[in-house]
Formats: structure tokens, C-alpha cells, sequence
């Protein structure tokens, strides 16, 4: 193919006072002697060859250096080192060449520990000595930057500071299953704290659960039996599975976003709540390592436990509440600090040929706890490798996408998903209007074993596709005859209800697609490798020891594992960007709404007939977005693709149909959630349900006092009603038609 090389670029100046809250972005063209001074023609570049292209140009070991420099060294949200790491990104593109590179600051409140006195769970006896303390930090094993001196002490984000002495009780995973327990075991946990795992749910609702029972503060560790289960002798530094001085960090306030400008942009104008009024705990909490737990466990006193909530501390676990030795009490003293600071969002462009007003964003942030090896930095340097091989498409050839490409690397992503909630609240029109999908990876690996996709159902096919593109990094498969990763993931994680399909996980919360997905209506997705299922969870998640030598020496020694997600990210993006006609799961999507009303049916139906309430209607809408689905695609055999005017409407009604499930008033008692199919539970923010709104009320009703009960099954029947109306209008937007 004889194209035109065409080279762009573009310079930041930042002003000498303003760091860089004063931006200017200087564009140019540059010509390269002997080429004609035309742009490529669409029809001499097959989508295929640029896939081709993008896959193949994608270079491990340039992903490999780029994380060895991420990861030398601490960048936590709000600080001056996630701001060198912002300068870094933008240096970067700026050097390869994108159209445009923006940074977009945002003054919000984030949470740190006193840099003087540490954070620390104590065992007093009857006389208030100490007998026991944890420790202050984690202790270095392997990596030399373990060591370092700018390591924080150990602390969980936005824990109110508070000394408090008490009776400690065992819950569990601190589920709402497990604190009812030990509420009929007879335990009260008002005026306790509350010893919890790490795993089964987002750390905040623990903390949440624990506050609204009267517990005075919260104490996470993570067990043996969850992150190390092959034993001491087999952990850090000589396997990935969790060594005894882990700790891991984490955020327990659970309202997404900077929490004094809720719903708005955290911008110079924006009005911010006082402190006292935000959605932040008020009780402290805490994380500790397993090896601290134990000290704890050990000494507690009441009935022993079930046997499933035993863990592997080789003692017996008991619920309390209180320590064995009569008078010995446990001290909980927290010293962290709110504080208002500046986080950067970096964005960088690649302007599309034909629509430029149509965006493809690519997303992860790349700020971390401590020094981010694998979250979120593995994902961070197949970012900028996958922006260098389109630069150097263009460059080298003078192709552009169709539609824009958007470059996002967030800041403050790990106390709640700040960066990106800032930015979609600030530009929410715009992106509501014309952004095609967001492509999230928060981390490109956290294992070596098989995919882990979530998705809307509407990009449940086209990760299906990119995914049996994609040369399979894992040998041993390979002498399997699994040439891609498509194929090991189907026979690794399968899906239990689809024979012969992957499992594509329902897109909860958690990670930068939710202002996406849950408040806008942009259809996301988000994509890693992970790791089999002998773990809870990735092992040194938030950990002093998620290092560079953990993502190189344990994981992935050759980084094929983090280009085979670079290269899946960039083929999704390429088919997003360049197909004509946008190709979304419409029937998938279909069948999704169809199989979780049936599921509510089965599981409520007699509940929600014993009030008389009828269900028709909602399972009419269901069958109407099922029929408005059969039209469409029957309709795009005979579009005429040579018309720009038509496959506009069509791709417009595409788009808009991720949007028409969006409730403006938010689903019941939640107004941060919009959408109502794909929210999150609001028991589990990590964990998607559909139709969370419905399930969540029908569940409280099961569980609430009968006084209680009109009140709520007002509030379902007002929801279905409001659900029932996003359904039918769902089923519209894809016809030309008014009503």
C-alpha cells in the first residue's frame, strides 16, 4: 500500500508559576520530503490491516521499562509523585506525537496518614499496659524500593481519626449475612470493634455495616486460608501468594468521586460541601496483616466460631465479643488526615478523519496505594506502548481512525474513583452525546491464568472476536493446540450457563467505567489477566510488595502476558474507531433483560403477588426491546452504507441505546447510580446485579419489620414502574419513529 506519511505533533507549555494548571497546546504538520501533500484514502487501508498492525507492533520490553520507571518509586493520589507521574504521561505523548494533550486538575479532599505518628491496633491488659502492638509498617522482603523511606505508614483512606478502646468481635467477611449472625449468636456489636476478612466484598460496606450496628471502629486483614493456601513456605518473594507482614491499603469512603462536590465537577467554581456533611465514615478502621491478626485471634474470647469461618491461623477462631483474660481490652488509634489537595487527570487525542466528534476512550488510572507494580501500572505502561503504536501507524502510513481516540490516564483513582468521576461530571454532555465506548484497564495483569472481562452486554461480542485475535501468551496452552487467549479462557472460565462461551463478568463498580457506565450510559468494558482460583483475590492487591519484581520475576517474565491485553485493548479499540456500523450485542443485550426478569419472577413472583402487583407490564417492555431488536438488524441488511447521512442515524441510534436505561433520579435511596439494569448491589459495591433497584428493595422487604414493609413496597412499585418506562424507551430508540 503506497500511503502518505503524514507526522503530527504537539508541545505543552507550562506556565514557570503555575505548574500545570496553565496549559497552551501548540499544534503543527509536518511534511515529509518526496510524499504528496494528500491524506490517505479510507479505501486503500482495510480494517484488517490496521488490526494486523496494531496487534503485531505491540513491544514487550518497551511495556517492560516503562514499568520499571512507574514503579521506582510511591505515587499516591493528591501527592507531588503522582503528579511527576502525570508530567511523565504527558511528556510521553507529547513526544509521540498525539493530536492533543490535555491536563485537568481537580482540587478535592483524599485522605493520608500523619507522617508522624503511625496508625496502630494495641492489646492492654486490666492494669491499660501494653502487652501487644502492631506494627507501624510492612517490613521489606525482597525489592530494594521496599525500603524506601517515603513508605507511608500502613492506613485505609478516609477512616476518621479516633482512639477507641473496646471488646473486639469476629464477623466474618463482614457480610449483612454475617453481622446478622452474630446478632442471633447474641453478640451486640454496639460499642465493639469489629474484626473482619478481606474478600467477599468491598471494604467500605464492612465499614459501613459495622457503623450503622453501633461498632466504634473496624480492623481487615486478610487470611491465610484466602491469599496464601499453600502455606508460609510459599509465599512472597518465592510464589505471588500473600506473605505473613501484608497489609493491604484501600479506600472506605463509598460514594464515588471527590466527596465535598457531590454530583458536580470538583472545579475552582464548584461549591463544596462543609466536611461534617459528607458521606465519609465516622468510626475508624484500619487494616492489618495476617501475622498481627493472629495476635488478636489468638486471645479472643466466647463461642468459637462456625466452621466455615474458620480461617488457616492454626487457632481456633472465635467470635467473642472480647479477649479471653478477663479486663484485657483491644486499642484501635487511627491518626489520619483529610486533606485538600490537586489531582490530574491526563488526556491525549488522536483526532478521527471522518467523525472526529465521535470518541473511543481508552482508560487507566496511574496512581497507587504504594508503588503500583501490577495496579495499576501494568495497565499505565500498555497504555502508553498501545498510544506509541498508533502514532507510529499514523506517522508511518498517514492513516487515521475513523473516530477519534481518546487517551485517559486518572488520577486519584484509588480513593474512589476520583479522577474519572470529576471528568464525566464535568464534561457529561459531551460525552453523553458522542462518545462510542470506554475501554477501561485498571491493571493489564494481576495473574497469568486465563482473561477476566466485564462488560455491558453490549460489547459482549466484540470482546469475544478481539479476544480469538490474539496470540495466546502462555506456552503451555499453546502445546495444547489453545493458539489464542479466547481459547483458554473459555476452558479456564467458562461460563456456567452459556456452554461453550467464556465468562464475561457483569460490570459492577470498583474501577474508572463507573461514571461511564452508571451515570452516563456509555457502554464499557474492562479487561485483565488474572489469576486461577486457589485465591480470593490477586494476593499483594494494595500491598507494599505488588512491585516491579512481582510483575516481571513472578508473573510475567517475557511481558507477554501484559502485550497480549495491550494488544486486545488496541484491536477493540481499532474496531470501535473504524467499523462503519457500530458493532454492539443488541441481541445479547436482549437476552440479558429477558433471562434477569425471568430471574426475578422466579425468585419474588409469589412476594410481589401476594400484594397484587402486576409484572406485565415490565415483561412487555422486556419482549418490546426483544421484538425493536429483530426489526433493527433485519433493517441493517438493506442500509445503504454508502450513505453518510444513514449510517449516522443508525450508529446514533446505537449509541443511544446504553443511554435509555439511564434514570436521572437515580435508582431507590442511591441518586450516585443511574443506570437501572447495571448498577451495583448496595451491599457489595464491587459486584454487579441486574436490575439492582428492584432486587435490592424486594430484598429488604423480605428482611424488614412488617411496620416497615408499605413504605418499601411503595418505593419497588415506583421503581418498576420507572424501570418499565427505560425499557420501553429503550425499545424506541432504535426505531425512527416518535411514539
Amino acid at each position: 500500500m503506497a500511503f502518505t506519511r503524514l507526522c503530527q505533533y504537539s508541545s505543552t507549555i507550562l506556565c514557570a508559576t503555575g505548574g500545570l494548571a496553565c496549559i497552551c497546546v501548540v499544534m503543527a504538520i509536518v511534511m515529509f520530503p518526496g510524499d504528496p501533500k494528500v491524506n490517505i484514502r479510507r479505501e486503500d487501508v482495510t480494517l484488517t490491516d490496521v488490526e494486523d498492525y496494531v496487534i503485531k507492533n505491540i513491544n514487550p520490553d518497551n511495556i517492560r521499562q516503562t514499568l520499571r520507571y512507574l514503579t521506582t518509586g510511591t505515587h499516591l493520589g493528591g501527592t507531588e509523585q503522582e503528579l511527576d507521574m502525570a508530567r511523565y504521561i504527558g511528556s510521553r505523548w507529547q513526544q509521540q506525537g498525539l493530536d492533543q494533550v490535555h491536563f485537568v486538575p481537580y482540587q478535592v479532599l483524599l485522605s493520608y496518614p500523619s507522617p508522624t505518628i503511625p496508625n496502630l491496633i494495641k492489646i492492654l491488659d486490666s492494669a491499660g499496659q501494653v502487652v501487644w502492638v502492631s506494627a507501624a509498617k510492612q517490613k521489606p522482603l525482597y525489592a530494594p524500593e521496599e525500603a524506601s523511606p517515603d513508605i507511608p505508614f500502613t492506613f485505609i483512606g478516609y477512616s476518621a481519626p479516633a482512639n477507641v478502646t473496646g471488646d473486639v468481635v469476629y464477623v466474618y467477611y463482614g457480610r449483612e449475612e454475617d453481622f446478622d449472625f452474630v446478632a442471633a449468636s447474641g453478640v451486640d456489636i454496639s460499642g465493639k470493634i469489629v474484626l473482619a476478612r478481606y474478600g467477599a466484598i468491598f471494604r467500605s460496606n464492612i465499614v459501613e455495616m459495622a457503623e450503622a450496628r453501633g461498632g466504634i471502629g473496624v480492623i481487615l486483614y486478610s487470611d491465610p486460608e484466602d491469599y496464601a493456601p499453600e502455606g508460609s513456605n510459599f509465599v512472597y518473594p518465592h510464589s505471588y501468594y500473600m506473605p505473613p507482614s501484608a497489609a493491604p491499603f484501600g479506600t472506605i469512603k463509598l460514594l464515588d468521586g471527590d466527596p465535598l462536590t457531590p454530583y458536580y465537577p470538583a472545579t475552582e467554581s464548584a461549591f463544596r460541601i462543609p466536611e461534617d456533611e459528607a458521606p465519609l465514615p465516622k468510626i475508624p478502621a484500619q487494616c492489618i496483616s495476617y501475622e498481627d491478626a493472629w495476635q488478636i485471634l489468638s486471645r479472643m474470647g466466647g463461642p468459637a466460631a462456625p466452621e466455615k469461618w474458620q480461617g488457616s491461623l492454626n487457632v481456633t477462631y472465635n467470635i467473642g465479643p472480647g479477649l479471653r483474660e478477663s479486663g484485657w481490652s483491644l486499642n484501635l488509634d487511627v491518626n489520619n488526615n483529610n486533606t485538600m489537595t490537586t489531582t490530574y487527570n491526563v488526556v491525549g487525542v488522536m483526532t478521527g478523519q471522518e467523525e472526529p466528534d465521535r470518541y473511543v476512550v481508552l482508560g487507566n488510572h496511574y496512581d497507587a496505594w504504594l508503588f503500583g507494580g501490577l495496579d495499576p501500572n501494568s495497565g499505565t505502561a500498555a497504555m502508553l506502548e498501545l498510544s506509541r503504536v498508533f502514532t507510529q501507524l499514523r506517522n508511518e502510513t498517514g492513516w487515521r481512525p475513523r473516530r477519534s481516540l481518546v487517551f485517559c490516564a486518572w488520577g486519584a483513582e484509588e480513593y474512589g474513583t476520583v479522577g474519572s468521576v470529576e471528568w464525566t461530571e464535568q464534561f457529561a454532555k459531551q460525552l453523553s452525546d458522542r462518545t462510542v465506548a470506554y475501554l477501561n484497564v485498571d491493571m493489564a495483569i494481576e495473574g497469568n491464568y486465563t482473561l477476566r472481562t466485564k462488560s455491558t452486554p453490549l460489547l459482549t461480542d466484540v470482546v469475544f472476536e478481539s479476544a480469538k485475535k490474539i496470540a495466546n501468551p502462555d506456552p503451555l496452552e499453546l502445546e495444547a493446540g489453545r493458539k489464542s487467549v479466547y481459547d483458554t479462557w473459555v476452558v479456564r472460565r467458562p461460563d456456567p450457563n452459556e456452554p461453550g462461551l467464556p465468562l464475561m463478568q457483569f460490570i459492577g463498580s470498583g474501577s474508572d467505567y463507573k461514571g461511564f457506565q452508571h451515570n452516563i450510559g456509555i457502554p464499557c468494558m474492562d479487561t485483565r489477566y488474572t489469576h486461577d482460583n486457589s485465591t480470593i483475590g490477586e494476593p499483594q492487591y494494595h500491598t507494599l510488595y505488588e512491585t516491579f519484581a512481582l510483575a516481571s520475576e513472578i508473573y510475567d517474565k517475557g511481558f507477554h502476558y501484559h502485550t497480549a491485553v495491550a494488544a486486545m485493548w488496541g484491536d477493540l479499540a481499532v474496531v470501535l474507531s473504524e467499523s462503519k456500523v457500530l458493532p454492539f450485542s443488541l441481541v445479547k443485550y436482549s437476552n440479558f433483560i429477558s433471562k434477569a426478569q425471568d430471574d426475578i419472577i422466579e425468585r419474588f413472583g409469589p412476594l410481589i403477588n401476594s400484594q397484587n402487583i402486576s409484572l406485565e407490564h415490565f415483561t412487555n417492555a422486556g419482549k418490546a426491546i426483544n421484538e425493536s431488536v429483530t426489526n433493527f438488524n433485519k433493517a441493517l441488511e438493506y442500509l445503504d452504507l454508502k450513505s453518510a447521512l444513514a449510517v449516522r442515524r443508525v450508529n446514533d441510534q446505537l449509541m443511544m441505546f446504553e443511554r435509555a436505561f439511564i434514570d436521572p433520579r437515580g435508582l431507590p435511596g442511591r441518586p450516585e447510580y443511574n443506570h437501572v439494569i447495571t448498577a451495583p448491589s448496595k451491599n457489595d459495591a464491587y459486584s454487579g446485579t441486574a436490575f439492582a433497584g428492584l432486587i435490592d428493595t424486594l430484598s429488604a422487604i423480605e428482611e424488614a419489620q412488617e411496620e416497615h414493609r408499605n413504605d418499601l413496597w411503595r418505593t419497588f412499585a415506583h421503581h418498576l414502574a420507572a424501570v418499565t418506562h427505560l425499557l420501553n424507551t429503550a425499545a424506541k430508540v432504535l426505531t425512527d419513529d416518535l411514539w
